[in-house]
């Protein structure tokens, strides 16, 4: 799955460079993922491992053992006892480092966002989404820690929402950087997941956006709650998918869903293209049950006609929480 590889590589960059990856860090059904990476530069050959742990149950005293070669096979050697030779895997030995600036980069065009910019130092612009926010990344522990980061991510963008992407922070520092409009989310939890988009790219319907409070239309996944305003309701299974659906793609700011593409998801590949539309007449009827007949109800799930179906809320409306 490229995404966990992904995962690991922004894992790996907290520490700052060199930040090197282990070949057997990486799972067979990687390999293709793995040499994408190579080929646009996010990971370097290494030299490979020259040593070896000692053998488990040996008395030579030795603290470590030597990694020899024999016929383009990898072993570690023992000294006092050739017996105790380990046989080794090339991807034992193979060491990979992560190019951190290549990876901001390739992140960046893969979310859609273009050239990034390094405005101070471990700290990157990676550009303007649609609806207005900036995102902005700071992949290392010493760069996201550092002081005076705030004043250098508003030298550049003064107003408007900041999307501050880099490790984990405790509550109250993330609080007091969401004082200040800047909304902080780790890589692993806003990598978009595998199918779902390129290979490094970030999902943008799960980028915060600092309106906790303030949205039209929340949904609860865990629960298949429904907040409309100030009113709230339950949905069944299926309707609930459906607006699940269009509510990611409306953070995500391409709201506009197909019917192939709901057809694919929701059904099986032998359902008829009118299940799409009874089932999208179906939740609008829930919702008229649950919200009334005004106007907002009424439109709140619009169809157009040649291309599919959306939510029609302004953006950074739409609340998604598990």
């Amino acid at each position: 799955m490229h995404d966990s590889l992904a995962k690991l590589l922004w894992q790996l960059s907290e520490a700052g460079e060199p930040a090197v990856m282990f070949g057997r860090q990486h799972t067979a059904d990687q390999d293709a993922m793995l040499q994408r990476l190579l080929a646009l530069g996010v990971l370097l050959h290494g030299e490979p491992v020259t040593t070896w742990d000692p053998c488990g149950d040996c008395d030579c005293g030795a603290d470590e053992r030597r990694i020899r070669w024999n016929a383009n096979m990898p072993f570690a050697a023992c000294a006092a006892d050739h017996r105790r030779d380990q046989q080794l895997a090339p991807d034992d030995v193979r060491t990979l480092s992560v190019a951190i600036p290549t990876l901001i980069q390739e992140a960046a065009t893969a979310t859609g966002l273009g050239q990034v910019e390094e405005i101070a130092l471990g700290i990157w612009r990676l550009g303007r989404l649609p609806d207005g926010r900036v995102v902005v990344a700071a992949p290392t522990r010493a760069a996201l820690l550092q002081p005076g980061l705030v004043g250098a991510v508003r030298m550049v963008d003064r107003e408007g929402p900041i999307v501050l992407i880099g490790p984990t922070l405790g509550e109250r520092d993330r609080a007091l950087l969401a004082s200040q409009g800047v909304h902080h989310v780790t890589p692993c939890d806003a990598l978009a997941s595998s199918g779902s988009g390129p290979p490094l790219a970030f999902d943008i319907g799960l980028l915060p956006d600092g309106r906790a409070g303030m949205y039209r239309l929340a949904l609860t996944i865990g629960t298949r709650t429904v907040r409309l305003g100030e009113q709230e309701t339950s949905l069944p299974p299926r309707p609930f998918q459906l607006l699940n659906i269009l509510a990611l793609q409306h953070r995500r700011g391409k709201p506009i869903v197909s019917r192939h593409a709901l057809l694919d998801e929701i059904f099986t590949p032998s359902t008829a293209e009118a299940a799409v539309r009874d089932l999208v007449g179906e939740l609008r009827k829930k919702l008229k049950q649950a919200f009334g007949d005004s106007e907002e109800v009424a439109q709140l799930i619009a169809t157009h006609t040649t291309a599919g179906y959306a939510i029609s809320l302004p953006p950074l409306t739409v609340s998604m929480m598990e």
